[in-house]
């Protein structure tokens, strides 16, 4: 897995959360890890073209919440379609901006495909590593998990 191939994904998280959240996120040490992690409410990218393989941005439902509460200015008490949406929408804002980074390679993103729970452990590609960036914020941790196909 190259950094090339992440990088602009965390980049592109940590400036559309200051520009659409007004919340500042810092990236943690990245780790391999076997299996995907186990969020609560989580957002699945697929790539496909030259880099093909899936980002899944996770959180807990507390910090979906605070997140979303940010993000539409108003108070979310529970998971509901308004919070699938705006983590839906957060998704294509961060894919959106690291797209620009890969502008020498023929690449297409899915559209976001929310899921609750262990269900993203099947978006991942067999045998493949998954790189896990952990986040902090104010509004509590979430995760970025790449992995690409070899």
């Amino acid at each position: 897995m190259k950094a090339e191939h992440v990088n602009p994904f965390l980049k592109s998280a940590a400036e559309t959360f200051k520009t659409m959240a007004n919340l500042a996120v810092k990236p943690g040490k990245p780790f391999l890890r076997k299996e995907p992690g186990n969020a609560d409410i989580s957002c699945i990218l697929n790539i496909t073209g030259d880099i093909a393989g899936v980002i899944v941005m996770g959180y807990s439902t507390e910090t979906a919440l605070k997140i979303c509460s940010k993000f539409l200015g108003e108070d979310m008490k529970e998971l509901n379609a308004s919070v699938a949406d705006c983590i839906g929408e957060l998704a294509n804002i961060v894919t959106g901006f690291a797209k620009k980074d890969f502008q020498t390679q023929r690449m297409s993103v899915s559209l976001p495909n929310i899921v609750y729970g262990q269900d993203s452990i099947d978006s991942m590609p067999e045998n493949a590593a998954i790189l896990c960036i952990p986040f902090e914020s104010e509004a509590g941790s979430f995760t970025i998990e790449a992995s690409y196909e070899t």
